[in-house]
């Protein structure tokens, strides 16, 4: 990054207000994104001119400035995932990175401890609608709930994506295919109508790559550029990360989970083709709050809904999510009281062609269950 000129001003105590100055000194004018899954949309953009974006989950008041102070005079377009978990964090991040482009990929239930619920998520997240300049695009989730009422607070111009009718990018017959996807868009330019395929999984990733699309389009990137980009894409660590060790189809979404994280990797599991038995270990899903208990219960009943073959669970409300599963049919459910309770349990329980999906949110730090099982699933491979 090129220095910045010198200026003279007050010191802010807070670095996001400082950063604030020093990027409106220096002028510097990109197009940044929020919101979106930040290595999908990069891998996309970046097939067409340089872009920064942001790594791992650099989402807060530490991450984004990191995530700035990276930016250089090549970038053409910054890619700045923001997150929040509290009512009131996303203003001042916003106002940082100041974006010309929003993108708003999903609202679900999520730390609903400290938003109460549903209605909280869509208050905070409508703000990014809010900011944005009336000559800046959000790109929204159609389908999302209360996707209208953001759209209402913005006054910048509005483009939706989704399955549902009435999305100006539409994505239609989704299938699976090996460890991604291939579907079949309806776009407002007949350029990018057709289709494409996918290296991710979670049907989700098909919304973001509807979404990332309807931003390429408006950059000028061409549809060959996009459909290279969705194909060489691939997950961020710990997010639906699929490997095979020892004969066992690994499905790694440990890095964080709540209900509708956790639906999305079930029903994963449940629609990927397995030689074995489906297996599913599920931690607790944090930032609950009131809604923790039910909110394991529901999961329970999911995974004997979609017939997942065996179900472990740890952590704190490990209990009730098996007593749900049991109430619903699943009965190959079991509480584990810890990691290396698990481990011993899954090296005697896993063979060859089983498929083992592992969800959890961050404080359980279940990817240490792999390092675990992997001496031994080595050598049986």
């Amino acid at each position: 990054m090129p220095p910045p000129a010198l200026g003279i001003f007050k010191a802010p105590g807070h670095l996001p207000d400082l950063l604030a100055h020093l990027f409106h000194f220096q002028q510097v004018r990109v197009h940044t994104l929020s919101y979106v899954q930040p290595f999908l949309l990069a891998a996309v953009l970046g097939q067409h001119f340089p872009v920064l974006a942001s790594e791992a989950s650099f989402n807060n008041d530490i991450g984004v400035p990191l995530t700035l102070l990276r930016l250089e005079s090549t970038h053409r377009a910054a890619v700045v995932e923001i997150g929040t978990n509290h009512p009131g964090e996303l203003a001042p991040l916003i106002r940082l990175v100041a974006p010309q482009f929003g993108v708003l990929t999903s609202i679900g239930h999520e730390h609903l401890e400290y938003f109460g619920d549903l209605d909280g998520v869509i208050a905070e997240e409508g703000v990014l609608a809010e900011m944005l300049p009336p000559e800046g695009v959000l790109f929204l989730n159609g389908d999302a709930p209360g996707a209208a009422t953001i759209a209402a607070r913005t006054r910048a111009t509005v483009v939706t994506a989704g399955i549902l009718s009435g999305n100006q990018w539409r994505a239609r017959d989704v299938r699976m295919a090996g460890a991604g996807y291939h579907f079949t868009v309806d776009a407002p330019t007949p350029e990018f109508c057709g289709e494409y395929v996918m290296s991710l999984l979670g049907r989700p990733q098909v919304l973001n790559a509807l979404l990332t699309m309807a931003v390429a389009a408006h950059l000028g990137v061409g549809r060959a550029q996009v459909a290279a980009g969705l194909r060489s894409c691939r997950p961020a660590k710990m997010r639906l990360e699929l490997s095979v060790l020892g004969g066992v189809t690994m499905l790694n979404d440990a890095y964080n989970a709540n209900a509708d994280s956790t639906r999305v990797a079930f029903e994963t599991l449940a629609e990927m083709p397995v030689r074995g038995r489906r297996v599913a270990v599920l931690g607790d899903m944090a930032e609950l709050g009131a809604h923790a208990r039910g909110g394991h219960e529901e999961m329970g009943r999911l995974a004997a809904q979609l017939k997942i073959g065996t179900l472990f669970a740890i952590g704190e409300q490990a209990g009730a999510t098996v007593a749900a599963a049991r109430s619903a049919g699943l009965t190959d459910a079991e509480a584990v009281n810890d990691l290396r309770e698990l481990a011993g349990v899954l090296k005697k329980f896993l063979r060859d062609g089983d498929a083992l999906l592992l969800k959890a949110s961050r404080a359980a730090r279940l990817e240490r269950l792999l390092e675990m099982l992997r001496p031994d699933l080595s050598k049986a491979a």
